[in-house]
């Protein structure tokens, strides 16, 4: 059984899996040429560029897993908010909270308005390589809001928590109609063919713990339950360290953690059979790939004896990574044997 697949169960396997969040994009440079003829949301539209894309790492890096290439915006325009992505900016919302508290336009999520070829592309890639299973993927509630609240990021979410502080019901409102956008859109990617769901909710560890529980029991765990009667889930958000407890009670069956925990010692320290990820520094891999290599075999090492570990990075490859120190990452996680 692939390493991956056996991982995500619970079962044991040989070598530690391992694959790249954002392994898929700027640092590739078949990514790059492609990006010179084609926008991001022409080759979200068409599955085939889109299996391209998504599949590129796997032939150069040798990772246990791929990654659909999209973007947490995109189910937003079935939705009715107009999404555009920027240079060195990113998404960005034009008829977002602030202009728009009422939400005139705004309806619920519906795959069928979901004009990207995301769904066609994850079972296209499940035939052209059968062997290598495919993660799909949603931004959270919280993360996805907060790009919703102002029309750009709002990393430290001053606009979002505001809201959230003055109980304004556009945030509450959106904020629901958003987890079952991600309910819905993260089902239709399993039904397609992908083998888990990762959530990408990456500012969280801007809330307070209590704001964060609140979070979690109206929002998180209801995506948790309906989503892992379905298949495996694993939940990333970043400097959440604080508040573990909170994060082991969310429902989902792996939590993906920053680099800024030593995750040996959450697994040590964890109360539940949780599934872990993570968690080198990407900035190491950039910066100083042979530190990287270090940390990463001294990493696996210590967390052999988790059979429900996958080895990735605390947060998403860097623009400037080389391929190759993510490509002696890979071999060197892999000539590593648990069983040792």
């Amino acid at each position: 059984m692939n390493s991956f697949l056996a991982a995500i169960k619970g079962h044991p396997h040989e070598t530690t899996p391992l694959w790249f969040m954002r392994q898929a994009g700027r640092y590739l440079s078949g990514y790059r040429k492609l990006r010179l003829e084609y926008s991001i949301k022409e080759i979200c539209r068409d599955p085939d560029l889109t299996v391209q894309v998504t599949s590129e790492p796997i032939d150069l890096l040798g990772v246990d897993a791929a990654i659909i290439f999209s973007d947490i915006t995109i189910p937003l325009e079935a939705m009715g908010f107009n999404v555009e992505f920027r240079e060195n900016v990113g998404p960005v919302i034009s008829n977002p909270l602030s202009t728009n508290p009422d939400l005139i336009g705004i309806t619920d999520f519906s795959t069928s308005e979901m004009h990207y070829g995301t769904y066609s592309a994850i079972s296209k890639f499940r035939e052209k390589y059968p062997d290598t299973p495919i993660i799909g993927f949603s931004g959270g509630p919280l993360t996805i809001a907060s790009y919703l609240t102002l029309g750009r990021p709002d990393k430290d979410l001053s606009a979002t928590r505001t809201l959230l502080y003055k109980e304004a019901p556009a945030i509450k409102n959106i904020l629901a109609m958003l987890r079952e956008m991600v309910i819905e859109n993260a089902k239709a990617q399993v039904k397609a063919g992908a083998n888990a769901i990762q959530i990408f909710d990456s500012w969280a560890g801007y809330l307070s713990p209590s704001m964060f529980s609140w979070y979690r029991d109206n929002y998180l765990s209801q995506i948790a339950e309906e989503l892992s009667a379905m298949t495996s889930t694993i939940y990333f958000s970043t400097q959440t360290g604080g508040i573990l407890d909170e994060l082991t009670k969310t429902g989902f069956d792996f939590i993906s953690m920053d680099w800024r925990v030593d995750l040996p010692r959450v697994a040590s320290t964890i109360e539940t059979e949780m599934g872990l990820q993570g968690n080198i520094d990407p900035l190491m891999v950039s910066r100083s790939p042979d530190s990287a290599v270090i940390q990463s075999r001294k990493l696996v090492e210590k967390m052999k004896e988790k059979d429900n570990y996958i080895f990735n990075l605390g947060h998403g490859v860097l623009p400037d990574t080389d391929p190759e120190a993510l490509r002696e990452i890979v071999r060197t996680v892999h000539q590593f044997r648990r069983d040792k």
